[in-house]
């Protein structure tokens, strides 16, 4: 409660400058007795040069004129200075520090030369008097004073925006790596859950079918699930160690697959009943585990399509590489019918991750459905192999 009487208090600048102009009266009124004036006119001079401070945050070019105004009617009383000075001083402070640069020097310029003229006239004192000297000094003093005052809270306030953009840019940085991330397992799981699942789905109902009448071809077809299913445990929980993997550690010995590992893909889907043909050209360029590992990805995502929709269940996969890229195409016919054209795309996810996952390593993918055959054209970065070096003699 207290906490928050006082955050009131302070909050409201009427209410402290109130009582710092009643501080400041309280120090005036002995020195305008110390000058011999009387209990009347300086409590009115006090007044005149006091008051004003009141709004010195809030209007401070009606402060600096209401406390010159006072000091000049006390110095036109007394024929010298008063010690409404220093409230002049207070109230120049006050407006270069609220006001801008160059309306702070202009209102202090006007309100200065006033009050050096003033004095000048009324005491009569010379110019380069010492006494008319340190005036100046003091007024040229609270200006300066309270321009570097403003200069100083606005370099904390830009240091504070800055932080806070900062801080702003690390929360949106860390959400969209949140983001990517889910993506990329999302990625992760389909191509490796969908591919099994096909040749699973596949097998069993073959199994199904043949177990009575061929139970020898049930026995290769149940052989192939527990082959498929045994590879798609092990491929998730390479996955899920990764992701337990606290950071720094040293990475898995069982590596993600990549396109070195493609034979065994193809022999897996030829076990599987789809015939495919590879042809692979010279390989000029090296590939990074990441291209590598994306170019697999979307040769079984795209072979896995080839399983579920081509008519017949056959396909082609071709690796070339040429002005330091690979291209991967996998090409699988399709009836001319509307309806299988139509179903040759699934759910359109499997190859939206393929899309996603090329732009991932800085490629593209095209899709091309023709009238008779499904064809998925990659273009991934590759890298130019360097020379070896001559041994040391």
């Amino acid at each position: 409660m207290l906490d928050g009487i006082r955050g009131r208090v302070l909050g409201n600048p009427l209410l402290v400058d109130g009582s710092l102009a009643l501080v400041w009266a309280a120090l005036i009124v002995p020195a305008f007795f110390r000058q011999g004036v009387s209990v009347w006119p300086a409590t009115l001079f006090t007044l005149l040069s006091a008051a004003p401070l009141t709004v010195r945050r809030t209007v401070p070019a009606a402060a600096l004129a209401g406390t010159t105004v006072g000091y000049l009617v006390a110095l036109l009383w007394m024929m010298e200075p008063g010690p409404g000075i220093v409230c002049c001083l207070v109230a120049l402070y006050s407006e270069a520090v609220s006001a801008p640069r160059t309306r702070a020097l202009i209102t202090g310029a006007i309100a200065g030369t006033t009050i050096q003229v003033f004095t000048l006239v009324v005491t009569g004192v010379r110019v380069f008097d010492p006494a008319n000297l340190m005036l100046i000094a003091w007024l040229g003093a609270a200006i300066a004073v309270g321009d570097a005052t403003r200069n100083r809270r606005a370099y904390i306030q830009a240091i504070k925006d800055r932080a806070l953009r900062a801080e702003r840019t690390r929360e949106a940085e860390a959400s969209r790596r949140v983001v990517e991330e889910r993506l990329r397992l999302a990625r992760e799981l389909h191509d490796i859950v969908a591919h099994s699942i096909t040749v699973i789905n596949f097998q069993a109902g073959a199994a199904a079918h043949l177990l009575r009448r061929e139970p020898d071809a049930a026995e290769a077809a149940i052989e192939h699930v527990i082959t498929a299913s045994g590879s798609t445990l092990a491929e998730l929980g390479t996955m899920l160690t990764v992701l337990r993997q606290p950071d720094g550690e040293t990475p898995l010995p069982e590596p993600m697959p990549t396109l070195d590992r493609l034979d065994d893909l193809l022999d897996g889907f030829r076990a599987a009943g789809l015939a495919v043909d590879i042809q692979r050209g010279d390989r000029t360029f090296g590939l990074s585990p990441a291209v590598s590992m994306a170019g697999y990805r979307i040769v079984q995502e795209s072979l896995t399509n080839a399983f579920k929709y081509a008519t017949p269940r056959t396909a082609t996969v071709r690796l070339s590489f040429a002005a330091h890229r690979l291209r991967v195409s996998v090409v699988n016919p399709v009836t001319p019918t509307e309806e299988r054209r139509h179903s040759s795309w699934g759910t359109g996810r499997g190859l939206l991750g393929l899309r996603e996952r090329a732009a991932s390593v800085g490629g593209r993918l095209d899709i091309v459905e023709g009238r008779e055959e499904f064809s998925v054209d990659a273009f991934l970065p590759a890298l130019p192999v360097l020379p070896a070096l001559p041994a040391k003699p």
